[in-house]
């Protein structure tokens, strides 16, 4: 009590490096508590740290609760609070995936017990995001106060950290409104299951305007052709999608491409038209050059080119040293994206953006020399999630945060 008049303020933490023999008396204990938490200040122990670090191994969702006692907790957290806290933060993850209203309700007053408003907030609004994302409605939440704010970008790279969440609906509603930025700037384990299902799920609001690959050499030890997956990685700040010789990288500009493009010399006319008429992608303008000139060759009226008579025609008169520089592939809903051969980018003209499947699948069927199999899986891959389904009907996707 008389350290807690010295220091004079709140936000103090009194640490035990020792754990005391003999306990105070229930009537003292209490009073060091209501002191603790009416200035917002932690009095703990090793054994109560030690208890966060041992229970969070076995539930894994516990460690937003270790991260956040030593920034915000309060009153007095030795081991059995520490226990009580874990199992209840534990539990309420688990209670609102199954909508229990009586056992969320318990674990929202174990955070609001023990960590400051900023923290209790923060976690509060993780089991409501976890709550509406399984079904429920957002104002049968069980829980006082406001809990509609943003949830956090730690508690949502420790929601992608868990076990895999085999629940599609449930990572659809939980992306509704998490832009490409955000997803970018994660920091999460690798690979992440629930990043792939947050991605797949949420392709049609996540866009981009920038897309660069890069290759890769695939290592003698990787697994046999064909095998190797193709998967959503983040890496240097970027989302990307990664197979065994490419990756490739979205951003929404291009300062926030973190990664140096490589040099090419382009690619045959011959190689261009193949390509575009086996994805059946339109190519309304496309930038030739030779030894000594460069020259474009389009439509007034964006029409595709890519079959046109003349064009081969050109390839034939410049021989087989003319290159293909860069093309504008009409996306879907009239879109134009650039994509420039001898750097392996794709970007939208002017300030054009796309749902990263459809700048992704443009971008690595045209730019990149695919084999078959990797075709097949990015086609899977980028395929448009199904439409929500009527118990997905039943609550507004906007009422996650």
């Amino acid at each position: 009590m008389e350290d807690l008049e010295i220091a004079g303020g709140s936000k103090s933490i009194f640490f035990s490096l020792v754990t005391p023999r003999r306990q105070t008396k229930p009537v003292i204990d209490e009073r060091l508590n209501s002191a603790a938490r009416d200035t917002n200040s932690l009095i703990t122990d090793a054994d109560g740290l030690e208890e966060f670090i041992n229970c969070r191994r076995e539930y894994p969702v516990v460690s937003l609760a270790s991260s956040a006692i030593l920034q915000g907790g309060r009153g007095v957290v030795r081991q059995s609070e520490a226990n009580a806290v874990s199992n209840g933060i534990s539990d309420g993850f688990s209670a609102a995936q199954e909508l229990d209203a009586s056992r969320t309700q318990s674990a929202t007053r174990v955070i609001g017990d023990v960590f400051d408003d900023l923290r209790s907030a923060r976690l509060t609004r993780f089991l409501h995001a976890v709550w509406v994302g399984s079904g429920g409605d957002a104002s049968a939440f069980p829980a006082i106060g406001d809990v509609t704010g943003p949830l956090d970008d730690e508690a949502l790279s420790f929601l992608l950290n868990l076990e895999e969440i085999i629940d599609d609906v449930f990572w659809r509603r939980i992306g509704r409104s998490i832009s490409l930025e955000r997803v970018s700037g994660l920091s999460i384990d690798q690979p992440s299951p629930n990043l792939q299902r947050l991605v797949a799920n949420n392709l049609d609001v996540l866009f981009a305007r920038f897309c660069r690959i890069v290759s890769a050499q695939p290592q003698l030890w990787d697994a046999l052709e064909g095998s190797f997956p193709i998967q959503w990685v983040i890496d240097r700040g970027m989302l990307g999608l990664q197979g065994e010789r490419f990756t490739a990288f979205l951003a929404s500009k291009r300062e926030d491409l973190n990664v140096p493009a490589e040099d090419f010399d382009g690619i045959s006319i011959d190689e261009l038209v193949s390509r575009s008429i086996k994805h059946r992608i339109p190519i309304s303008e496309l930038e030739l050059s030779t030894d000594r000139r460069t020259l474009t060759y389009g439509s007034e009226h964006v029409e595709d080119v890519s079959g046109d008579a003349e064009l081969m025609n050109f390839a034939e008169v410049l021989g087989a040293s003319a290159r293909v520089n860069s093309a504008i592939a009409s996306i879907a809903g009239a879109r134009n994206l650039r994509c420039d051969f001898r750097s392996l980018t794709a970007h939208g003209r002017t300030a054009a953006r796309f749902p990263i499947s459809e700048i992704l699948r443009a971008a690595l069927l045209l730019l990149f020399d695919l084999r078959e199999d990797e075709a097949r899986k990015i086609s899977v891959l980028l395929s448009k999630p199904s439409a929500p389904t009527s118990a997905d009907s039943l609550f507004d996707v906007d009422q996650i945060p």
